[in-house]
């Protein structure tokens, strides 16, 4: 009977270590699906009455890709620096706006390569444990006269939603720089550590003020 149990219970695990792919994508699908097809899904079903399963996602992410190729494009480059030149007169909206933005220049954005932007990993939330991040900045000045050194602002992004997070701030001799690609950095924390960057990248020791 022990044999019995022992043997379905092998199954089972094994049947869920197969599945389970295939389930975190199908959550990880349908939580984007009800996200994008709420954004204007309720305001859709406030014209015309009732709810359009699918109309809301449709319409989201065809705006989405509206607002890309807008985006490449000098007409359309104006016409987002002169929305953003209106949500800048907002009084709450333009601090919680540009914030945002900061925050999405800083990480996703394509910049002249220095230091900063840059994967990493800490030791954190304890020695010995090591987690990937993302250096953002310097420490704020008060911070760094109290810490009585260079301090590093690290992004720690959640596993498998990357674009969600929390900021810690780290001494900055115990940063270490990857060379890691932040578009491979991000895949291998949506794969949880599945999809790893084809290149073993090097250690940089990040600079320190004399």
């Amino acid at each position: 009977m022990n044999a019995f149990w022992a043997k379905l219970s092998t199954y089972f695990v094994r049947g869920l270590i197969t599945l389970l792919p295939l389930l975190v994508t199908i959550w990880l699908l349908w939580f984007m699906f009800s996200f994008l097809d709420g954004i204007l899904g309720n305001i859709i079903t406030l014209f015309i009455g009732h709810p359009l399963p699918g109309v809301g996602f449709i319409i989201t992410i065809a705006l989405i890709f509206i607002a890309g190729y807008f985006g490449t494009q000098l007409f359309g480059v104006r016409l987002f620096k002169f929305g953003e030149t209106l949500l800048s007169r907002v009084p709450i909206v333009k601090s919680i706006y540009s914030a945002t933005k900061q925050v999405n220049d800083v990480l996703f954005q394509e910049k002249s390569a220095d230091e900063y932007r840059r994967a990493c990993i800490v030791e954190y939330p304890r020695k010995g444990i090591w987690s990937l991040g993302f250096v953002t900045s310097d420490a704020a000045a008060e911070i760094e006269a109290k810490a009585k050194e260079k301090m590093i602002n690290i992004f720690i992004a959640n596993t498998p939603t990357p674009a969600t997070g929390f900021l810690i701030m780290v001494p900055a001799r115990e940063v270490i720089l990857l060379d890691m690609k932040i578009e491979d950095a991000i895949k291998y924390l949506i794969s949880a550590g599945v999809l790893k960057p084809a290149t073993i990248p090097q250690e940089v020791p990040i600079k320190k003020e004399s």
